[in-house]
């Protein structure tokens, strides 16, 4: 099961047995997908051209949409209600993977979202070992140089 909700001007799909959550929808060839749509602001409309299906979100109200993707491939989700100024460009895409593509792509999902690595830090809130270590490897220098480095 997927839950969709929309953010102003944004599709957000949330995989929640996973703990995956993503800007494009991803599923798998010959699964029975369900969408639960919501919306928080104002009346917006899921549609798959190629799939043949459209479904309002609404706010306040869920609702429910469920298909089976039968052929791979790279499809766009446009909102078709006018919804304000940036109606325009709230569009998105379903991808249909085959089912070894579509658990590649959640595993590496997974990993991506729960890992607990650092992605970016503050230099300034580092000693100079510690923001030059690194680097020190590729430059030759060894831990005892880099230890000896002063403020």
């Amino acid at each position: 099961m997927h839950t969709n909700f929309k953010k102003q001007f944004a599709w957000i799909f949330s995989y929640p047995e996973d703990n995956v959550t993503s800007g494009e929808l991803h599923v798998p060839v010959g699964a029975d997908v369900q969408l639960n749509i919501a919306a928080t602001d104002v009346i917006h409309s899921f549609w798959v051209p190629q799939f043949r299906l459209k479904q309002d979100a609404i706010p306040g109200m869920n609702t429910e949409l469920r298909f089976v993707a039968t052929k791979p491939g790279d499809y766009p989700v446009v909102c078709t209600e006018l919804c304000g100024g940036y109606h325009g460009s709230m569009r998105t895409r379903v991808i249909v993977h085959t089912p070894e593509e579509y658990e590649s792509w959640l595993q590496e999902n997974r990993i991506a979202q729960n890992s607990s690595k650092t992605v970016a830090v503050n230099p300034a809130e580092l000693s100079p070992s510690e923001y030059l270590n690194p680097y020190s490897s590729a430059m030759g220098i060894n831990s005892a140089t880099l230890a000896q480095i002063q403020q």
